[in-house]
């Protein structure tokens, strides 16, 4: 640091130059040479290439006078400070007090190596490691035409804590001034630093102005925070929140909080359903051996939790007007594992929200759930392997029925090759134990409802066979290989009491088909209806032939010229339904570093028809990044079929040099029109770069509306966003909504 850089100078004299002299020992300035020195009285003189040198240090200048009494120093006439070959500071004059530690200078430049800002300012002063300066120049560019500089009547520079601190400043794009700010205290240094943090500006039609203005703590280095409030004036204020907390053993515990008020003006226009939204998430993770049981060495433990909760969508929003949700399912996990190389024990809670409902009381929820397992080893000989699963899950809700279920799985199977490898054949039967204790049986709903059991019970004891091979050739120009496998399984027993018969199944299926789900009666006999497929698939329970074939197609580098995979399950127990799971088609091709081309199709014999497709290429090399992907699906119900989804996605970005351009399209061919766009062009020139970005996309919103309970919006805006290097990026957007 400059100080250190000054004060490291203040060494036993040593003099050589065209003449030499032998001071006092105390006179504590450096290792000095000149053209010319000489020595009256309490003064040392030197003129003409005046070079003071200090380890990797070292002052050049014209003229030097250093009283050894008073400790001062004045250095004059194109006075430069280097580090190695560094330039970090220039003058016309400096004067050095080396009793007090500090020094002043006129026409001074000062840069800082370590981020690459420089200063210029008419005269500077410097204590306790702090420059202080007047009319200064503040820039990160080239100095000889900065793209952007500060202009500013005073200013600081803390070179032990990083911090700039500027007054009256300003700002400047080339020569045309854009913004002015009386006040204005930033980090040079890329580490935490308490203090305000660039704030997040943008204006939208529905909810005016948007500022939100983050603070940063960070007193320790163990934790931080930041709370940031913000306003928006056509719809309320609100803050948020954030907590991190690193342990000694350098897991991260992290809380979010966030609380918006909506104005009662904005609620009656919007018909937002409610007035407060709130919501926290927290979340923490040990890592591989920090655990509890971290001292012995073949046991492994940890813990993992992702607690999330809101009640309102718009939650997801508040701090950041661009978050697309895409996903309306929360999921909050509380868990912890120990295991072995042999054995793992495992207690898991699993909660699940609905981010689109306006009540998830009848939501299923895993409270907790508790497993043991065994892992795969032999059994009286080596081949024969076996592994135990045991589990016990509460599953429960507030509104509906709900139970704890206990299982037992025994898978147990032998693998052997035939033929030198060529074949490689397994036998292995699966047996399975559920019981279901039933709860909450006020209002449940029952294919019989003479049959008040609350208890259950479903046993199956399933076989596997299987043949595979996997063989592979090198031709020299390319490499092949091929996999065959074909397996069959089914349950050779089976025993289940009577909620789980097969008519239950069906008599379910019809029942829910036969409900208008969008009444709230409708709502209220599906959460009371006993469902036994969510316990048990009963299709997994039936004899199939499931048949896989796969092949790939190598280049002497690796990449894969081509592959194929395909594969067919059938329904042996029913010819009708033989084809009753659709053909599985996957092929793809990625002959190139950046080419990555992926097809999926899966196709339906049962009703001779396409069910889904997709098809992806991506296409990342020299300076174009570009991908481009379709979907499709169709649901199947008997003999009526409907499109579920047809879209198309494109994105294309490429890097000229001077600029970049990029957009990306959804376009949905179900309703004939553009979904989400935007289109992008920016520019960065060392200390300098900016983004232009237009963009539309669909969000929703909770409404008080019973009959339109979630409200679809069109979100158009514009964002332009500013880098100015080494001090960060900040940015405003225009937002409205249709």
């Amino acid at each position: 640091m400059p100080k250190k850089i000054l004060l490291s100078l203040c060494l036993a004299l040593s003099l050589h130059a065209s003449s030499v002299l032998n001071p006092d020992t105390n006179s504590n300035l450096g290792e000095v040479s000149a053209d010319e020195l000489k020595s009256e009285g309490d003064k040392i003189f030197g003129k003409g290439n005046v070079i003071l040198v200090s380890g990797e240090y070292y002052v050049s200048a014209q003229d030097l006078v250093y009283d050894k009494k008073s400790k001062i120093a004045e250095v004059e006439g194109e006075v430069r400070i280097y580090y190695g070959k560094d330039l970090m500071l220039s003058a016309k004059k400096v004067k050095l007090d080396f009793g007090k530690d500090s020094f002043s200078l006129s026409s001074v430049y000062f840069q800082s190596v370590k981020s690459g800002l420089w200063i210029t300012a008419s005269e500077a002063r410097s204590e306790n490691n702090v420059y202080y300066f007047k009319e200064s120049v503040v820039s990160g560019c080239n100095i000889q035409s900065p793209i952007w500089h500060f202009d500013s009547s005073s200013g600081s520079l803390d070179q032990e804590n990083d911090y700039l601190t500027l007054w009256n400043t300003r700002i400047y794009l080339g020569k045309m001034p854009i913004l002015y700010v009386p006040y204005l205290s930033v980090s040079t240094a890329q580490k935490r630093k308490s203090g305000l943090l660039y704030p997040r500006l943008a204006y939208l039609n529905q909810d005016g102005l948007y500022y939100q203005q983050p603070i940063y703590i960070a007193p320790y280095d163990s934790w931080d925070m930041t709370l940031s409030p913000q306003i928006r004036t056509s719809r309320g204020i609100g803050i948020s929140g954030e907590f991190r907390l690193a342990t000694p053993s350098d897991n991260l515990f992290t809380f979010q909080t966030r609380y918006f008020y909506n104005t009662k003006k904005y609620m009656q226009t919007y018909s937002a359903l409610n007035q407060h939204i709130y919501g926290f998430n927290l979340d923490f993770e040990t890592k591989d051996g920090t655990g509890i049981f971290s001292s012995f060495e073949n046991i492994h433990d940890g813990f993992y939790s992702s607690l999330n909760y809101m009640n309102d969508m718009e939650y997801l929003k508040l701090d950041d007007s661009d978050v697309k949700v895409s996903n309306r399912l929360s999921v909050s996990k509380l868990n912890y594992f120990l295991h072995s190389q042999e054995h793992f024990f495992g207690i898991y809670d699993k909660l699940f929200l609905d981010v689109t409902k306006t009540n998830n009381s009848n939501t299923f929820q895993l409270l907790p759930g508790v497993q043991y397992h065994k892992f795969f080893d032999s059994l009286f000989w080596k081949e024969l392997m076996y592994s135990i699963d045991v589990q016990t899950n509460n599953v429960t809700r507030e509104r509906g029925y709900a139970y704890v279920e206990n299982t037992i799985e025994l898978p147990i199977g032998v693998e052997f090759p035939l033929f030198n490898n060529y074949l490689s054949i397994g036998v292995s039967t699966d047996l399975k134990f559920s019981n279901i204790n039933l709860y909450h049986t006020e209002e449940i709903q029952v294919y019989n409802p003479n049959d008040k059991s609350t208890t259950a019970n479903f046993f199956t004891a399933n076989y596997n066979a299987s043949l595979s091979t996997d063989l592979a050739r090198d031709y020299g120009s390319f490499m092949h290989s091929i996999q065959l496998m074909a397996k069959a399984s089914g349950p050779y027993y089976r025993y289940n009491t009577p909620l789980f018969n097969d008519e239950v199944y069906e008599w379910y299926a019809k029942t829910y088909a036969d409900i208008d789900t969008t009444t709230n009666e409708g709502k209220r006999q599906v959460y009371n209806l006993w469902n036994p497929s969510s316990i048990v698939d009963f299709d997994t329970n039936k004899h199939r032939l499931e048949l896989q074939f796969s092949q790939y197609f190598y280049s002497p580098d690796g990449h894969t010229l081509f592959y194929y995979n395909a594969s067919q399950k059938l329904n042996l127990q029913s010819k009708k339904y033989l084809f009753s799971e659709s053909m599985v088609n996957e092929f793809g091709s990625s002959p190139i570093d950046g080419l990555d081309i992926k097809t999926s199709l899966y196709y339906s014999f049962l009703y001779n028809d396409i069910e889904e497709v997709s098809a992806t290429i991506d296409l990342e090399k020299w300076h174009l990044d570009t991908s481009i992907g379709y979907y499709y699906k169709k649901l199947f119900a008997s003999e009526n079929a409907s499109i579920d989804a047809n879209f198309l996605n494109f994105s294309l970005s490429n890097d000229f040099g001077y600029f970049a351009i990029g957009g990306d399209v959804n376009f949905d061919f179900l309703a004939m029109q553009v979904k989400d766009w935007s289109v992008s062009i920016s520019t960065d020139v060392q200390c300098f770069g900016i983004t232009l970005k237009f963009a539309q996309e669909y969000g929703s919103i909770l409404t008080d509306n019973p009959n339109r309970p979630i409200e679809t919006y069109t979100n158009n805006y514009i964002k332009l966003e500013f880098r100015l290097a080494p001090l960060g990026e900040t940015g405003v957007s225009y937002r409205f909504r249709k």
